[in-house]
């Protein structure tokens, strides 16, 4: 595990000094991020000038320092601003570095060890699902330059997220009762912790299943599970709804009391095939290697479970043999948000998106043998580095 730590945490290094190389000697495409800078900049905030603020980051970086103070901030949920307020805010008391500088160093250096410490939780989650030291060890290096790298790198939720989502899976191969309080933490980053709910309801759905006779018991956990889950989620939309539907002025989406739906299709374009265009063709090439990688696992694994000794079985008998064992449930649960991805999202940000609700990926990929392995290897490693250089000069990526 040392020598795991040691190669992640160098591999991040090197990874920040390409940023920082490619920054300096490419023009930006957007100068956006430059033009908020402090006029009177302090010593230290020359630590900000890097590329690690750009496209959602700015929007991160803004609700750290000023709030929800424009509606269509609404998309973005609060605990991971909220954690860069504070230790900002810490930082910045040195005098040495301006609190809008010291939100974007907060947030690299944050979200880096985080990076650092999901590898090693990618090889505890991989041990727990039944690999080999190898095998997980694969696993873990495999993270550490998976295709979504830049965005868990640079002011963006996805590495926060993904660390209590691996908490979260741990916890459950581990039969821990209180898993589900990780993916309760899960939602307060990002909305789409309410997906982690699955695996909640496949839990106590097939014991409910395989032994009647603790149906109460079940329900009872699962009401229990989904109240604490969905909690973030309802606070933050009260919140809001307090913020934006004050008189003199409402928002037009106060009567129906879920801001967040209104704001992605009003302001942000999702919904239901909306990104379905000619015009959308390059973000659904760009995004098309995640979404095959999905395939090619989700093949694998139903050849495996349907095929089995040949013998054809009813859709109850295959309900009854599947395991609680956390394969079962992750496949099911991978196939789900890929299809949510491809047809209600903008499909670009499929990469970072299934990476970090599904960081047992890595698992399964580890898995395949010859020149599938060696597809994943590369498609990783291209991605990573394309992406870096890409997002860091402001240029659209995934």
């Amino acid at each position: 595990m040392e020598v795991l730590t040691y190669q992640v945490s160098v591999m991040r290094l090197v990874y920040l000094v390409i940023q920082v190389l490619v920054t300096t000697l490419l023009p930006p495409y957007d100068t956006s991020a430059i033009e908020t800078r402090a006029e009177h900049p302090l010593p230290l905030d020359f630590l900000s000038t890097y590329g690690h603020s750009n496209w959602d980051a700015v929007y991160y970086n803004h609700l750290a320092q000023e709030g929800y103070s424009y509606e269509k901030f609404g998309a973005f949920f609060p605990l991971y601003p909220a954690m860069l307020s504070y230790l900002s805010r810490i930082l910045a008391w040195s005098g040495l570095i301006s609190i809008s500088a010291a939100v974007v160093v907060v947030s690299v250096v944050l979200n880096n060890m985080l990076f650092i410490i999901n590898s090693k939780l990618v090889y505890r989650l991989s041990k727990s699902m039944g690999g080999s030291d190898k095998q997980s060890y694969h696993a873990a290096l495999l993270f550490s330059f998976n295709p979504a790298s830049v965005f868990m790198s640079v002011g963006y939720t996805e590495s926060l997220f993904c660390f209590f989502v691996l908490w979260g899976l741990i916890k459950r191969e581990e039969e821990s009762p209180l898993y589900f309080i990780f993916f309760t933490l899960a939602t307060a980053v990002r909305a789409n912790g309410l997906t982690l709910l699955f695996f909640c309801l496949y839990d106590h759905g097939i014991l409910i299943i395989k032994s009647r006779q603790v149906i109460v018991v079940n329900m009872l956990c699962l009401v229990i599970q989904t109240v604490s889950t969905v909690a973030p989620f309802v606070y933050f939309q009260k919140h809001f709804t307090e913020l934006y539907c004050e008189e003199p002025v409402k928002s037009v989406w106060c009567g129906s009391g879920l801001p967040y739906y209104y704001i992605q299709q009003h302001y942000w374009g999702n919904g239901l095939f909306k990104y379905w265009t000619l015009l959308q063709l390059p973000n659904f090439l760009i995004a098309a290697p995640i979404f095959l990688l999905v395939a090619m696992i989700l093949y694998e694994w139903g050849k495996r479970h349907y095929e089995g000794d040949g013998e054809v079985r009813s859709i109850r008998e295959r309900v009854l043999n599947l395991s609680l064992s956390f394969c079962d449930a992750g496949y099911i649960h991978i196939g789900i948000l890929a299809m949510l991805a491809l047809c209600t999202m903008h499909v670009q940000v499929a990469t970072r998106f299934l990476v970090a609700n599904c960081p047992f990926i890595m698992v399964y990929c580890v898995r395949f043998k010859g020149w599938r392995l060696w597809c994943v290897v590369v498609y990783f490693a291209v991605y990573s580095i394309v992406g870096l250089v890409v997002h860091s000069t402001f240029y659209p990526w995934t």
